[in-house]
């Protein structure tokens, strides 16, 4: 059963997710031409706290959070239920290989910059996509009346 500080936690993880995806976001948006290191710095300070909320925000939904519930009410989607369980794997891989290559830039890497600021670009892309994808099957599960009472 779903505690009921679970739903406020996954809330206010959520949106602090949110807020570091666009920090991220902002820092990709312009890669500068001097000052590199300065830029670098930020970039993993910013990514590297993402990826600790996002972690933590993904096995709170799987420990305590919606995904319960969510087959307490729908047995039947099981399968969905199992795909995003196994798409916080995925985006866990991407998160750990991605700070991995952070870590290891270098400044003058101009290349290794740009394929790392294009993989983030995308892992952010799925994140929002698989985040779509968890709330319309919450707001699915928990808003159709599924008949019994008159």
């Amino acid at each position: 059963m779903l505690d009921a500080d679970t739903p406020r936690s996954l809330a206010a993880e959520h949106k602090i997710v949110t807020a570091l995806m666009n920090k991220v976001k902002s820092v990709l948006a312009v890669v500068p031409e001097v000052h590199r290191d300065q830029w670098l710095d930020s970039l993993r300070q910013n990514f590297g706290r993402l990826r600790a909320h996002m972690k933590q925000h993904m096995q709170g939904e799987e420990a305590d959070g919606f995904m319960g519930p969510v087959l307490e009410q729908r047995p039947t989607l099981s399968p969905e239920v199992t795909h995003l369980k196994d798409e916080h794997v995925e985006i866990g891989k991407l998160l750990d290989g991605i700070w991995d290559e952070l870590v290891a830039v270098k400044s003058e890497d101009r290349l290794l910059i740009k394929d790392s600021s294009h993989r983030i670009q995308h892992l952010l892309s799925a994140i929002e996509h698989h985040e779509e994808h968890e709330e319309l099957l919450v707001t699915y599960v928990f808003s159709q009346d599924i008949g019994g009472r008159s």
